[in-house]
């Protein structure tokens, strides 16, 4: 049993936050902030709520620490400042993302191999899409957004803008990670890359480009 801010006393967490007691922590934290957002304006339902949460991660924890069962680290860190919160996450995709973006990636990056002269900037261009593309798939598939409520479309954008900004992290290091830094160091030691180096730059870019973004789309959230 747990006792809201208001003093009322609930006997199950899981029944008023409506998921069942083996949910993940990725449904678990999603039902949450779709129950905060609909109690928008009712403070007696957010306290209740926000204590089912909290009892919820304690109990967890708590047993995580017993050694009873292990917990995600969302849950091991909850008191913990999140000064990042927008941080790319560790989180592996499902086989069949991590497979189609790896063929779709893999074809850029002979793009631009094979036809250095002719592909100029568009196997990055495209690589971005593409990572855009498994991104907005694979949020989507943490944070379901189908259904025609407000707070699930609400998600639906959040997805979008997440895979966005995840798309582009990917492609800008990527590229610097493969051409730039390496110029830049170079320079700073006052030295000079070898001939192929600057006549591959658009092929290096795109190779960088591909790269980062299936191991962002695969890999992280």
């Amino acid at each position: 049993m747990f006792v809201t801010a208001g003093g009322a006393a609930d006997s199950d967490p899981y029944k008023v936050l409506g998921v069942p007691a083996n949910a993940d922590s990725n449904t678990l934290q999603r039902v949450y902030k779709r129950k905060l957002y609909e109690a928008k304006g009712n403070d007696e339902e957010t306290a209740r709520i926000e204590a089912a949460h909290s009892s919820i991660m304690m109990s967890a924890l708590t047993s995580r620490l017993k050694g009873g069962t292990s917990v995600p680290a969302e849950v091991k860190y909850a008191d913990k400042a999140v000064y990042f919160p927008w941080r790319p996450r560790l989180h592996k995709a499902s086989k069949n993302i991590i497979l189609y973006s790896g063929i779709l990636q893999a074809l850029l990056a002979a793009w631009a191999l094979l036809l250095t002269v002719t592909a100029g900037t568009q196997p990055v261009i495209t690589s971005a899409v593409v990572g855009l593309c498994g991104q907005v798939w694979k949020q989507n598939q943490i944070y379901p957004s189908g259904t025609p409520s407000a707070v699930e479309k609400k998600q639906g954008v959040k997805n979008i803008a997440r895979a966005m900004l995840l798309a582009f992290l990917a492609t800008f290091g990527g590229c610097a990670l493969f051409y730039t830094i390496p110029d830049a160091i170079a320079a700073a030691l006052n030295k000079t890359m070898p001939f192929w180096f600057y006549e591959s730059q658009k092929t290096l870019l795109a190779l960088g480009s591909c790269s980062a973004n299936w191991i962002m789309t695969s890999f992280y959230r």
